[in-house]
């Protein structure tokens, strides 16, 4: 059925196979959320697909990159994709999935003279701008001072060689963007290591941190199965905030770790954390 045609017949079907599992209230709350999407590539962008899927059918994108060819190994993009925006790629491919949905893109990326005013109370925000550059540190900010100044929830996401980290700023409760954590905004690692706890990294990304440490434009490497990752666990948390169920603030999953067996993940955890001791000496 085209959605033209009857919107709500076709959104019905659409999320048909949703019953007993999303009540018909938070059914309704999701459709009419706004969900503001900064940053659609690794991480924003595998929440993109999962959330409309579920029903969401307001969404803001920003990005200010085009896919590069090394972006296809983790990301949802073709090769015909490659030069293009990665929010308007997005857009497309959401549209293409439901026709109804209201997509606005915004391929400047976030910007600190503007995002204020793009944001509005009730939003839920999913922030997956990359911090890895002065411009992306700015940006990051931005978007969390707007944030915080509109009284908005915001899902952050860093994708770490195989473990997911997540953190969830309310700032209907928080008043300092970014809860005051950051304090050296000239240096994207001291930004990085302010806003990501030690505990959180996986062992196999110490010898990349020690050789960033000497070349700072060497790229983080990343894998398809952490970023996708991301979109299932997104749309869990987006549904229980919704519903105004309690959440961790702070949520951490190794898919590596999972599947060691318990012995071998206890080895793991103790070996890293005596690295962990020799890494903070080496990036001090």
């Amino acid at each position: 059925m085209p959605c033209a045609e009857d919107p709500e017949a076709f959104y019905a079907e659409l999320t048909e196979r949703n019953r007993g599992l999303i009540d018909q209230e938070l059914q309704a709350k999701l459709r009419r959320t706004r969900f503001v999407i900064a940053g659609c590539g690794s991480t924003g962008g595998a929440v993109l697909m999962p959330l409309l899927r579920t029903g969401a059918e307001h969404l803001v994108l920003f990005d200010p990159g085009t896919y590069e060819l090394n972006n296809l190994n983790r990301q949802d993009a073709t090769l015909a994709d490659v030069g293009r925006n990665k929010g308007e790629v997005g857009a497309q491919r959401l549209l293409a999935v439901n026709p109804c949905a209201q997509v606005e893109v915004h391929p400047e990326g976030v910007r600190p003279d503007t995002i204020g005013a793009i944001l509005v109370a009730h939003d839920m925000v999913v922030d997956a701008v990359d911090v890895t550059s002065d411009a992306g540190v700015e940006a990051k900010l931005a978007l969390h001072a707007a944030s915080a100044k509109h009284r908005v929830v915001v899902l952050t996401a860093y994708d770490i060689a195989t473990t997911q980290f997540i953190e969830i700023f309310d700032y209907r409760k928080l008043r300092q963007p970014l809860d005051g954590r950051v304090r050296n905004t000239s240096d994207p690692e001291a930004v990085l290591r302010s806003l990501i706890p030690p505990l959180a990294l996986p062992r196999e990304v110490f010898p990349v941190l020690i050789e960033r440490r000497r070349n700072p434009q060497l790229g983080f490497p990343q894998l398809a199965m952490t970023s996708t990752l991301l979109g299932a666990m997104a749309v869990e948390i987006i549904l229980r905030l919704l519903a105004g169920k309690r959440v961790q603030s702070k949520i951490r999953v190794d898919l590596a770790d999972l599947v060691r067996s318990p012995l071998r993940r206890s080895v793991t955890r103790l070996r890293r954390d005596v690295e962990l001791v020799d890494l903070w000496m080496k990036m001090r």
